[in-house]
């Protein structure tokens, strides 16, 4: 019976370790910013971008817009109208210091206690999801990307340049808004 255990125990530390050594494995992969996986945080990163441009996703009745020193504004739907909750929708794609300057150059303000921004409409028609990226430079925590970004309904592309930067415990992001190199 001794022997049963004894056999039992070690089987289970084999599988024990496979299991580490296949976690180790993963988070090594995952810890890889490829072309694609480039592409994909650039195009999540536009998603992110359309949707505070539009405010958030507003309830029925929740949208409100007033005047600031002769601008108009609009407040940020509930789920993004107070600092924290925007910053940790835009860190899902940005650093914390590319959702700062996002937030500084797109002017928004606080008023009434609330998230508010320039009433305007916004979009675009570039196909970030169907960009194609080239890596350019590359250490251990920072990659920049050249990324060929088709515009819908067109035969022509616009080229950015996109800087990530691997954050601990969260993964690639984008360090800075993506660089618009040509047209």
């Amino acid at each position: 019976m001794e022997k049963v255990w004894m056999m039992g125990l070690a089987l289970l530390a084999v599988v024990c370790f496979s299991f580490q050594g296949a976690g180790m494995a993963a988070s090594k992969h995952n810890g890889e910013l490829t072309p694609e996986k480039a592409v994909e945080l650039a195009a999540n990163w536009d998603a992110t971008k359309s949707l505070v441009q539009a405010g958030g996703n507003y309830k029925e009745g929740e949208y409100k817009s007033f005047t600031y020193k002769g601008t108009p504004y609009r407040f940020m739907a509930g789920h993004l109208d107070r600092q924290r909750e925007l910053m940790a929708e835009l860190e899902k794609s940005l650093t914390k210091k590319g959702a700062k300057q996002y937030v500084k150059d797109s002017g928004f303000i606080k008023y009434k206690g609330k998230i508010a921004q320039i009433e305007a409409d916004g979009g675009s028609l570039l196909e970030w999801n169907k960009a194609k990226a080239k890596e350019l430079t590359s250490s251990k925590n920072k990659k920049v990307f050249q990324l060929n970004v088709p515009i819908a309904g067109m035969a022509e592309a616009e080229i950015y340049q996109v800087t990530y930067e691997y954050v601990n415990k969260t993964g690639w992001r984008l360090s800075q808004l993506p660089v618009l190199v040509t047209k």
